[in-house]
């Protein structure tokens, strides 16, 4: 009994190891890849210096092209906006960002007003794309700050690897197979980081809505106070809305307000997000703004 007990020990450690040496290497492979935003930007953006930087959640990547803008201003962005994501997770990308040792002058943070009222973050859908830089101490301040409970899948893959890729093993797995064969294959967003929606209008029409700004997210002070450390001017963006104007009454932030600049449904792909026509107007509208107040 005692030698079973020694050999199936020995057993499972070695299938622990086995385990966990895959998914390190999935991580690697992931790490060393385009395919997510965060390793989009250490494996494929190689300019250290940017006149501005877009942050933010689908509105920050479905509203703002960089590509239009830079034609415009004649100035050199990135947009570094992630899909499913919210406040705290944009504070992460921007501490990723300048953990790369890169810089930028100012900072586009693309919000949604009712994340921007939530005053207790949670973790975000898609946190789990900085997983392969659990190692950096920025990405586990933040997944050990934002983690609740007892089971923490992201801070435990900090030392067991096979914890984190097991538990978001559709979008971290098989990604890390994509990203061995294809390292330089990007998840819906182009060299700029920016992504469209397609023109069509399929929701309901709604009755006009009147929003006024609550400010109590701690993450957009946290955010804030990360800009002015790295020598950012942070700018908060209101991207236009479908039947939704905005009312800003905060005098502590530089604040851009879009909110009502369309109001033809062709230019939505729902009521929060722009389709393709319409980032296209919105992004003019965006660049000779910034053209005139900042980029001087």
């Amino acid at each position: 009994m005692k030698k079973f007990l020694l050999h199936t020990t020995k057993f499972g450690l070695i299938i622990f190891l086995l385990i966990n040496a895959v998914a390190w290497f999935n991580l690697y492979f992931i790490r060393n890849s385009s395919f997510y935003k965060p390793s989009f930007l250490t494996h494929e953006v190689k300019e250290t210096q940017f006149d501005y930087v877009i942050i933010g959640s689908s509105i920050g990547l479905t509203s703002i092209n960089s590509i239009q803008i830079d034609s415009i201003t004649h100035k050199k962005g990135l947009n570094l906006s992630i899909d499913d994501t919210a406040l705290c997770s944009n504070y992460l990308m921007l501490s990723h960002f300048y953990n790369q040792g890169k810089k930028t002058n100012y900072c586009i943070l693309a919000i949604s007003h009712w994340d921007l009222a939530n005053a207790q973050p949670e973790l975000s859908d898609n946190d789990y794309r900085f997983l392969p830089f659990v190692s950096e101490k920025y990405v586990q301040d933040y997944y050990a700050s934002m983690e609740k409970g007892y089971f923490k899948p992201l801070s435990l893959s900090r030392y067991f690897p096979a914890i984190g890729v097991s538990y978001y093993n559709t979008e971290l797995f098989y990604p890390s197979l994509l990203a061995m064969i294809q390292p330089n294959k990007r998840n819906r967003f182009d060299e700029k980081g920016n992504y469209a929606y397609p023109d069509n209008s399929g929701f309901e029409d709604q009755t006009l809505e009147q929003t006024s700004l609550t400010w109590n997210n701690p993450f957009i002070k946290k955010i804030k106070d990360l800009c002015d450390a790295n020598n950012t001017q942070l700018i908060v963006y209101q991207a236009p809305m479908f039947q939704n104007t905005v009312f800003n009454n905060n005098s502590n932030y530089t604040f851009i307000n879009h909110s009502s600049l369309l109001k033809d449904k062709s230019y939505f792909y729902d009521k929060i997000h722009l389709n393709a026509s319409g980032r296209k107007i919105a992004s003019e509208y965006l660049a000779l703004e910034l053209n005139q107040n900042f980029f001087k």
